[in-house]
């Protein structure tokens, strides 16, 4: 029997999709669209580069969790999510109770030439660690891979695809009754 739920998350390494693609499917659903990254930004007064180099990726974590959980109590919302949300433990088990979450995922080529088209980048996706950005690419999507692997209740690949395409097959799944089905909030959401 298929979940009802009234928020989708989608998560899954910079670069892959996750803003054009939610977008979009709000859109067709007539819901809210909330990019966390952009939502942090507007809350933190900063840009994300500035808030880790004044105060580390520690707190700009901490202040994800904070927004997460927040989001987790709204409705009919959309929700993309930084590509580092899966590393807290708390923000995973939230993620798969409190919304369907669809993992899109990029090969590590197509992401290098997303943040390199990206304008972006520079101010919304600092360096991570002290690698190549091709390095650090293929580094942490191994290491992110299984993170984002059990939090997800689908997986798409983004590689080459049409947004409506993509967001076709979201809803699809939605309503096969094979994934959670989109409607009501769970019970015992909080």
């Amino acid at each position: 029997m298929a979940l009802p739920i009234s928020n989708i998350a989608l998560i899954g390494f910079r670069a892959t999709g996750k803003t054009t693609i939610g977008r979009a499917l709000a859109t067709r659903l007539g819901w809210a669209f909330i990019d966390m990254d952009e939502q942090l930004t507007a809350t933190l007064g900063t840009d994300i580069q500035t808030w880790v180099r004044q105060h580390g990726w520690d707190a700009f974590r901490e202040a994800e969790t904070l927004l997460l959980d927040k989001l987790a109590n709204g409705e009919r919302q959309v929700v993309a999510t930084g590509g580092g949300v899966i590393l807290q433990p708390v923000n995973r088990e939230r993620l798969r109770r409190c919304f369907l979450v669809v993992w899109l995922q990029a090969s590590a080529a197509t992401i290098e030439a997303r943040l390199a088209q990206d304008p972006k980048t520079t101010s919304q996706r600092p360096p991570l660690t002290d690698l190549s950005w091709q390095d650090e690419i293929t580094q942490l999507l191994a290491e992110r891979t299984p993170l984002y692997a059990a939090t997800a209740h689908l997986a798409l690949d983004t590689d080459g695809q049409d947004v409506e395409l993509l967001v076709a097959g979201i809803l699809a799944e939605c309503r096969s009754g094979k994934g959670p089905a989109i409607g009501s909030a769970p019970s015992g959401s909080s």
